[in-house]
């Protein structure tokens, strides 16, 4: 018997599953209703057991209960949408007891960060539970679509069972998808149950189609084969080759049959990988500096005692009118950086940040200083942690210092003592440069510190490299625009060495694109503008430095240059 919950939660409706397993169930239960609704015979029930087919006599006695229940509820008005109700109710049941073939679909696209805080910890240990769920860096954005799919897989479709998924484009590339992309969706709790599949069939990448299906987001289709469970021989295969669909003056309203001829495919190259053994682990992201209306400004006016003025940056959303203006202590500003002020080789400014620092701006202060010579940041931080505490999500770090020095992000960089190399963590364009010591990073760049001064620049050098272009475009393909670590994961930098010839003119090289660039910059400022990444490169006296590092590049990585 299968109980579906009625008004009273101890009398239940009970359906007998051999009715609810036939074929021709749908029809069943309309007949059911269909009866329910007509002027009872003396034959209407032995009418309605004839064409139930139900082989025993408890449940022909249970279903003469669900119809008598039924004429009730509907001799007093209260039919509204049972039949809909229990039909698509027993859906889930009919499919698991009678898996298909074929299964096609277009699931849910939502990542963990954008669901309902209630529903967040269930999404998670299902994940989990099924061998989907990415790690600490990627966590908000496991999507929900990838669960979806492996329990329909092991659910509803047979052994030997062919599926195929719309899915987003990260599926294809980005780290958060790569345990799905295994095809080994094994369960924790029993690993000779589970779904595995091969996914070595080509995969559609729809991402260069003009217009993408989705407008919203690029999409794909992955196909796969539910292959038998077998812990000693599992028949899993990864996701294998993808065909990058081409395709123009296509819409989402049109059919397939008017779609196909539109498309065409090439595949994109494959580039080896190979995390480097001296930099891989090396980068960590820069501080949140959120909300941006309680800590950052872009313009610091120096004033007299030594205070700065400052306004800070405008917010949207929940944060909207809480911007300030003001004055406050010098040493309770440093500046920051973010990816849009970033060159190849430069930057073109810095904002600003205001932060509890410590005397030696070396640590952020867990509690206010005293003194009458910080009263005006006190007053300051003490309204703005106010704020913050007003409108925070009930998830978000207990306070607004907590919140900016997130995982240590902020007060790691706070005790670098040399310069340091930083790269964007998201773009189109992968772009670095070489930064001071008391400049803060934001959570928009990676960095990291080498001993050797030099290593920096020679870092700088291959990563702003024209010849590795294409390939780091791949690698923010792979992370759905975002270079996350894949450069330094896939790319096998050697370690710097000065008495490398190929190593030693990147340094200088980079020293003389990063003098040009601070030059470039600063005749731009005195025409009262800013100069733009194309720019930097198109300048004549940049060509001499790219086309040398571009040599140097090739020298030491001549598998990835394009």
């Amino acid at each position: 018997m299968v109980e579906i919950p009625a008004d009273d939660p101890g009398d239940p409706i009970q359906l007998p599953s051999s009715l609810l397993l036939q074929e021709s169930f749908a029809q069943l239960l309309a007949r059911l209703f269909d009866a329910a609704n007509r002027p009872e015979t003396p034959h209407t029930e032995a009418n309605l057991l004839a064409v139930m087919n139900l082989p025993s006599p408890a449940d022909r006695e249970a279903m003469l209960a669900v119809y008598r229940r039924f004429r009730e509820y509907i001799a007093n008005g209260r039919n509204n949408v049972w039949q809909w109700y229990i039909a698509n109710l027993i859906q889930p049941l009919r499919l698991a007891n009678l898996p298909v073939s074929r299964m096609v679909g277009n699931p849910p696209w939502v990542v963990y960060n954008a669901m309902a805080d209630d529903r967040q910890d269930t999404f998670r240990q299902h994940a989990i539970d099924r061998n989907l769920w990415a790690g600490r860096y990627l966590a908000t954005q496991n999507d929900l679509a990838a669960t979806f799919v492996a329990t329909c897989t092991d659910f509803y479709l047979q052994t030997g069972g062919k599926f195929g998924f719309v899915l987003p484009y990260a599926a294809l590339r980005t780290g958060q998808w790569a345990p799905f992309r295994t095809g080994d969706w094994s369960l924790q709790e029993d690993a000779e149950r589970g779904t595995h599949v091969d996914m070595s069939k080509e995969a559609w990448d729809f991402q260069s189609v003009n217009a993408p299906p989705f407008p919203q987001a690029h999409s794909s289709v992955l196909f796969g084969t539910k292959v038998p469970t077998n812990r000693q021989n599992p028949g899993v295969k990864p996701l294998g080759q993808v065909q990058q669909k081409l395709g123009v003056g296509i819409s989402s309203k049109m059919a397939w049959s008017d779609v196909k001829p539109l498309l065409s495919y090439t595949y994109r190259k494959e580039y080896p990988t190979a995390p480097s053994p001296a930099y891989a682990g090396a980068f960590r992201v820069g501080a949140t500096l959120f909300p941006q209306s309680l800590v950052v400004f872009e313009r610091a006016d120096e004033s007299s005692r030594g205070l700065v003025r400052f306004s800070t940056n405008p917010a949207k959303g929940a944060w909207r009118n809480t911007e300030r203006t003001g004055q406050i202590e010098e040493r309770f500003v440093k500046p920051a950086l973010f990816s849009r002020l970033l060159l190849p080789f430069g930057t073109t400014g810095f904002s600003h940040i205001i932060g509890p620092f410590a005397t030696d701006g070396k640590s952020v202060m867990p509690m206010l200083p005293t003194g009458n010579d910080v009263q005006k940041f006190n007053l300051y931080w003490s309204e703005a942690d106010a704020d913050y505490q007003q409108i925070k999500s009930p998830k978000s770090p207990p306070t607004l210092a907590n919140r900016i020095d997130l995982f240590g992000n902020l007060s790691t960089q706070l005790n670098t003592a040399n310069d340091r190399v930083v790269y964007t963590s998201s773009g189109s364009n992968l772009t670095a440069a070489v930064i001071s010591d008391d400049t803060v990073a934001s959570h928009s760049l990676y960095w990291t510190v080498c001993a050797d001064p030099a290593a920096n620049h020679y870092l700088a050098a291959i990563f702003n490299a024209s010849c590795l272009g294409e390939f780091f475009k791949e690698a923010c393909r792979a992370s759905d625009r975002s270079f996350m670590l894949l450069p330094i994961q896939n790319l096998p930098i050697p370690a710097y060495n000065a008495g490398n010839p190929h190593h030693a003119s990147l340094a200088a090289q980079s020293h003389l694109a990063h003098q040009r660039v601070a030059a470039l910059v600063s005749e731009r400022q005195a025409l009262g503008r800013r100069i733009n990444r194309n720019e930097v490169l198109r300048d004549d006296a940049m060509q001499p430095i790219l086309a040398g590092i571009d040599a140097a590049v090739r020298a030491i990585l001549p598998d990835y240059c394009a």
